[in-house]
């Protein structure tokens, strides 16, 4: 590893022995030196991580060094109205506020790397705005109407897409298309045969430089380097539920469907088939952050490995649920809330928590969370 020296132990090597003479044993694991231990245990996960780490003294130093624990997302309740937004960290149950006039009277659309994307009251005027630097970025007027929108990467990085989608009619798809300085958006349109319903849809992924949704039994996948548009279809049925959550993880696909009368369900798209996975065992260490306009999968995150967290839009309260694995089934939700200074109608979605709170103007909400279990 870089800016460690690794020492070279020699285990029973050139001892002398009771005839004065010397002799030479094989090495063991034990004996490896430090840089290439660290090397060999940085390519286990952290379940193996962990295990390997109760080797011996010298191995635990090791393992503990090179140990990548997954950091969890917040979640951000933004108000319809007013500039008073609140950040929950669902693993210490900390809720914070921040004002943000910036925001006020917009609504909240997409969310990635730290960033919002956020419309205003007409459904044309989309700008990016980090809550953590106060950034804003206008974008064109998209001349579509959007319905769902989505963008690859932070603003900021030089390589963002951002892409709009209207299902106007319902066997035609309207994509619009907008990169970074760009004065104006892209508009194509798609037509296809396939029947479904626009108003059951998941939320848009980015993933290995495309654009999937899933809607009605049917995953879209848009290429914004080539502009094209593929589709699949699965049986309908298995996929009918109010809600659907769609997520990537490494660049593989998960997908969630859940309603009140149907426990979660989790599948993994694998050969084009949607596998489940809704146990602790298949899960193996996966967690699932869901929200209706931004969801996230990811690996190793202590605390919180083979949950479901679900981020909840409700009319007075901030509202997290999440759901255990536990001997091969999903239990019954555990239902985080807090309930608002003021009536307000309120979005919560996933964001990557704060760079550092030192430098923001955060309060720390007081009153305890109200936890509940759901019946």
């Amino acid at each position: 590893m870089t800016g460690r020296r690794g020492k070279h132990i020699l285990s029973k090597d050139n001892v002398n022995n009771n005839n004065g003479s010397w002799s030479k044993s094989v090495p063991t694991f034990s004996d490896l030196p430090t840089c290439l231990l660290e090397l060999i245990l940085s390519y286990l996960l952290l379940k193996d991580n962990i295990i390997a780490s109760a080797v011996c003294k010298a191995w635990g130093k090791a393992a503990e060094y090179v140990r990548v624990v997954g950091k969890h997302p917040w979640i951000i309740s933004i108000p319809f109205c007013g500039s008073l937004i609140d950040l929950f960290d669902p693993l210490h149950w900390k809720r914070y506020t921040l004002n943000l006039p910036q925001m006020a009277g917009s609504f909240v659309c997409y969310s990635k790397d730290g960033w919002l994307l956020m419309r205003r009251s007409s459904f044309v005027e989309l700008f990016f705005f980090n809550p953590y630097t106060q950034e804003l970025i206008t974008l064109p007027k998209c001349n579509i109407h959007i319905q769902k929108v989505a963008f690859s990467s932070a603003p900021t990085s030089g390589t963002c897409v951002s892409v709009s989608l209207n299902f106007a009619l319902q066997y035609r798809l309207s994509i619009g298309i907008c990169y970074p300085g760009a004065t104006e958006w892209i508009t194509l349109e798609f037509p296809f045969s396939l029947d479904f319903d626009p108003f059951m849809h998941s939320n848009v992924v980015y993933a290995n430089g495309h654009f999937f949704y899933f809607t009605g039994g049917i995953l879209f996948d848009f290429d914004p380097a080539s502009r094209t548009l593929i589709h699949q279809a699965w049986d309908e049925s298995l996929y009918q539920a109010k809600n659907v959550y769609l997520m990537e993880q490494k660049g593989e696909l998960f997908l969630m469907h859940s309603s009140r009368s149907v426990t979660q369900m989790v599948y993994k798209l694998v050969s084009s088939k949607w596998e489940e996975i809704s146990s602790a065992t298949t899960l193996d260490g996966l967690t699932i952050f869901a929200s209706r306009f931004s969801s996230d999968a990811r690996m190793d995150v202590l605390g919180m490995r083979n949950r479901v967290y679900l981020a909840k839009y409700c009319s007075d309260r901030m509202q997290c649920e999440f759901y255990s694995f536990r001997e091969g089934r999903l239990l019954k939700p555990l239902i985080v809330s807090q309930r608002l200074d003021e009536p307000n109608f309120v979005e919560s979605l996933w964001i990557e928590p704060p760079p550092c709170m030192d430098v923001l103007d955060f309060k720390l909400r007081k009153g305890k969370a109200k936890v509940t279990i759901a019946l």
